[in-house]
């Protein structure tokens, strides 16, 4: 008898199906949220760009699904589902790239190691906004600190407004809890770095990671690293998708036509 995996699996939700875009974006959406946390996106990057988001378990569309609370496994069913994708529909050019935010961004750089390692296959570029540098406090140091502070603050975390009701605060707060869980017993591993190029987005006012800090990251590949800053908190993206994407663009852009070597 062939035994049950613990989690289900990451699925992967195609927002814009552009068959002849030239570059594939792979979106990894932060903590209780699925792929609907891109469909703000979608409007704001050309023809030239495909847009698919990862949807994980317990979240979004798949909220009757138990969430995964292991960050291993996560990033293994990401990039299982990401090369699949690349063996089953390859990118007009074969150019693609990975962007996770917060856990997201967490969750992107373990899985964009998977795919090298597992796969043989990296992306062009691995773009990671709001997580600290593997040498620094984590997100699971602020999740210690403040998770027994109650829901005033974990909504505080999540940049959204309290739910007024039971049901709906269930709803929220359990993927959420989950993520949590996945961070407080995630440790870093030692990666060799990657030869993918890094753009690294932050918040100035980021609570939970030190903008100073974002420079950091460039140890970890080596191609080149690009930081951008912007003003706001841990979630500043939510009101500034113009300029998060416009940057991101850029950058995709630039790896695009120059693609860095190895």
């Amino acid at each position: 008898m062939t035994a049950r995996p613990p989690f289900p699996g990451a699925e992967l939700n195609r927002l814009t199906d552009r068959q002849t875009a030239r570059i594939r974006l792979y979106c990894v959406p932060p903590s209780g949220t699925g792929s609907e946390f891109f469909l703000p996106w979608v409007a704001a990057f050309s023809e030239l760009f495909d847009l698919v988001a990862v949807d994980l378990p317990g979240r979004g569309t798949r909220a009757g699904e138990p969430s995964i609370t292991d960050i291993g496994w996560a990033a293994t069913g990401i990039a299982e589902a990401i090369a699949a994708d690349l063996r089953h529909r390859p990118p007009a050019d074969g150019f693609y790239a990975v962007f996770g935010h917060s856990f997201g961004a967490l969750l992107a750089f373990e899985a964009t190691h998977r795919l090298r390692s597992d796969s043989r296959t990296e992306p062009d570029l691995l773009a990671l906004s709001a997580v600290p540098p593997p040498n620094r406090d984590g997100l699971d140091d602020h999740i210690a600190r403040n998770l027994g502070a109650g829901i005033a603050v974990i909504t505080e975390i999540m940049g959204w407004e309290q739910p007024t009701d039971d049901a709906l605060t269930r709803t929220v707060y359990t993927p959420f809890l989950a993520d949590a869980v996945a961070l407080l017993q995630h440790t870093w591993r030692a990666w060799p770095p990657l030869g993918a190029r890094l753009s690294v987005f932050g918040g100035l006012d980021d609570p939970m990671v030190d903008p100073e800090s974002l420079p950091e990251w460039g140890a970890c590949t080596t191609a080149d690293a690009r930081v951008h800053r912007f003003p706001g908190g841990h979630h500043y993206l939510r009101t500034q998708v113009a300029e998060v994407v416009g940057r991101l663009t850029d950058d995709l852009l630039a790896a695009y036509r120059s693609p860095a070597a190895g």
